[in-house]
């Protein structure tokens, strides 16, 4: 310890234990020793309970990143199991395996729709760049510009926002060769 450590404080210093009640009195009253304890205690209790939750947060945010898609995958289970099914069928007709496949999808996207998946229609429709992915353009006579034409890959909406775009071909501007236009023709 050096004489500075050794020297008392000075005037202007509160010591610590006093501070509690220089701010009572200052507040216009005196605090009495028991009450400034039970604020201490009570601010101790509040900084606990406060941590507790904090932890409990996230406790549970983990646990939601964890099985957050329960239901989702529940719901999902019974179209694996008919696939399966599907697979297992010895001597079935194509037609058969393709008939259930097909009930198998359209009964699957009805349950998603539960959980706010819709397909976005494209074929037919004017091109719309929020909601469409143009892979290729097609010149085709008796179509008007920006029509699409096919569907390379199905695009969705979740509650709807963009999931993912269609992939699309467009009919494109009659003229010119321009890149990714394939050659003039009927367009069948």
């Amino acid at each position: 310890m050096t004489d500075r450590d050794k020297e008392a404080p000075s005037e202007d210093v509160a010591p610590v234990e006093d501070l509690g009640e220089q701010s009572a009195e200052a507040a216009g009253g005196s605090a009495a020793p028991d009450e400034t304890e039970q604020l201490k205690n009570r601010l101790a209790y509040l900084a606990a309970e406060f941590d507790n939750f904090r932890k409990r947060a996230a406790r549970e945010r983990e646990a939601q990143a964890a099985f957050g898609n329960e239901q989702l995958l529940r719901a999902v289970l019974p179209f694996i199991d008919n696939l399966e099914r599907a697979m297992n069928q010895e001597g079935a007709s194509a037609e058969a395996l393709l008939s259930g496949v097909r009930m198998t999808r359209d009964q699957f996207l009805a349950e998603l729709r539960k959980f706010g998946l819709e397909p976005i229609s494209a074929a037919g429709k004017v091109f719309d760049p929020a909601r469409h992915e143009a892979i290729a353009s097609v010149r085709w006579e008796g179509k008007p510009e920006g029509t699409v034409v096919s569907e390379a890959r199905r695009g969705y909406l979740l509650h709807g926002r963009l999931l993912r775009p269609a992939q699309v071909t467009v009919v494109a501007p009659s003229g010119g060769d321009g890149p990714g236009d394939e050659p003039a023709g009927s367009g069948n």
